[in-house]
């Protein structure tokens, strides 16, 4: 019969011989250990790690998003390079769980900042070279060119631009604009938005900000500001052509960034950069044009047709008139333009009577005249500014009297350009600037030599 706690063979506190130790009191060695294991997390540093929440669609499709690491303009939304290349909406859906981490750090940094003061204004105090400032300007983000505004293109600065330097067809780049504004943003691309910012440039140039609107001058030192101002933008977008590559990628838009920057670079690039880089664009022109590379701009084939004739024209006539007065080496010759002549599209079939065609008809009437001029230069070009023309002992004096001629029926074709009406946004004034304007470089003595 078993003792019960009563009996004498068994200690009334020892343990029972069937029941297991308690786990609730646990050994000393356990606890010595568990102590020492607390002593170690006490002892390590804190993570450092911080979570970062990708966008919706990034995390839609469980793909790395690098919404963290986008520095926006002033006034923009931040797109992560995914929802770019894809035309989505980037959403951040944690925006406002940031923010709200955010406020409980401002206070502290604003004392920080208040009493250390901010980076950039300690940047903008130090001197820099011109080395020193044009690789900050190609880095720095957010970018000093304010972003193109739709009202720029019913302004009348953009439609003087337009006539008096040709390059952007008017309505194929602003319809290009207005889909990018829409939540397109592949519609410009890299090289179309590098357009719109030389476009905003341009009319820093002459005191116009990015709405086209012309702001107040503040006499010589408003100039010498604006001057700096500018210089400062040309140096940002020829970083960003080095960047992406465009002297040695040939596209329509690119050739026509390259067009617009060379004119800016004067004072920003030396002269053996500004040859090189001129030769390498009309060269680029001479290559899209005679390959017969098409435009596929969805508006038509007058709008495809005008896009590269533009480019050609304006190539043609700047090299004639530049490097053919001066002898230097010319890439285009007239039997360039006669074969280029012939791809355009007919202009009496049924669709000359739509208004893109009329557009057509009259951009080619306005490129006429600079085109003979170029003509005429390339014609003095081989009588005597020429390296063969140099050469020969005798003037050519046929070919002077040729050139002579060619000068006086293009002064002529600019003459008959004030009979033209208004078309589309040309007006009347703005057909008197561009006559007077080529009939001044007619008269001046490098056409009268």
């Amino acid at each position: 019969m078993p003792a019960d706690s009563s009996s004498p063979t068994r200690p009334a506190n020892a343990a029972h011989p069937y029941r297991r130790p308690s786990a609730a009191t646990p050994s000393a060695a356990t606890a010595a250990a568990n102590a020492a294991a607390a002593a170690r997390r006490d002892a390590q540093p804190k993570s450092t790690r911080q979570q970062f929440a990708a966008c919706g669609a990034c995390r839609m499709r469980r793909v790395k998003c690098d919404l963290k690491d986008v520095n926006p303009r002033a006034g923009e939304t931040p797109m992560c390079t995914n929802c770019q290349e894809r035309g989505l909406k980037c959403v951040d859906e944690f925006a406002n769980v940031k923010a709200v981490k955010l406020l409980r750090r401002g206070r502290r940094l604003a004392q920080v900042e208040q009493v250390y003061g901010p980076a950039a204004q300690a940047r903008a105090d130090a001197p820099c070279t011109d080395a020193e400032s044009s690789q900050a300007s190609s880095s720095r983000t957010p970018s000093c060119i304010p972003k193109l505004q739709p009202e720029f293109f019913g302004s009348p600065f953009y439609r003087r631009f337009h006539i008096q330097r040709p390059i952007v067809d008017p309505t194929e780049f602003s319809a290009r604009f207005y889909e990018s504004e829409q939540g397109k943003p592949e519609s410009l691309g890299v090289a179309g938005s590098m357009i719109c910012m030389l476009l905003v440039t341009w009319a820093a140039t002459y005191g116009v900000n990015e709405y086209g609107v012309e702001e107040p001058s503040n006499g010589l030192e408003g100039v010498r500001e604006r001057r700096r101002r500018c210089n400062e933008m040309v140096r940002e977008i020829l970083g960003l052509i080095d960047k992406h590559g465009l002297l040695r990628k040939p596209t329509w838009d690119g050739v026509r960034v390259l067009l617009l920057i060379m004119p800016l670079t004067e004072d920003v690039q030396t002269q053996l950069e500004r040859l090189a880089m001129y030769e390498a664009t009309v060269s680029q022109v001479y290559t899209l044009c005679s390959l017969g590379s098409l435009v596929k701009s969805g508006q038509g084939e007058f709008v495809d047709a005008l896009v590269r004739a533009r480019i050609f024209w304006y190539g043609h006539v700047h090299e004639g008139i530049t490097s053919g007065l001066r002898g230097g080496r010319l890439i285009f010759e007239d039997d360039d333009l006669s074969s280029f002549q012939i791809t355009f599209p007919s202009l009496g079939n049924k669709q000359s009577l739509i208004r893109t065609s009329i557009t057509y008809s009259y951009s080619y009437r306005y490129a006429t005249a600079p085109i003979r001029l170029s003509s005429a230069c390339r014609q003095i070009h081989a009588a005597l500014t020429g390296p063969k023309a140099k050469r020969k002992e005798d003037v050519n004096e046929r070919g002077l009297k040729d050139a002579w001629e060619a000068l006086s029926r293009s002064w002529e074709e600019f003459e008959g350009l004030r009979h033209v009406g208004p078309v589309g946004i040309i007006q009347t004034e703005d057909t008197e600037r561009f006559v007077n304007g080529w009939q001044v470089r007619l008269s001046s003595p490098v056409f009268l030599v």
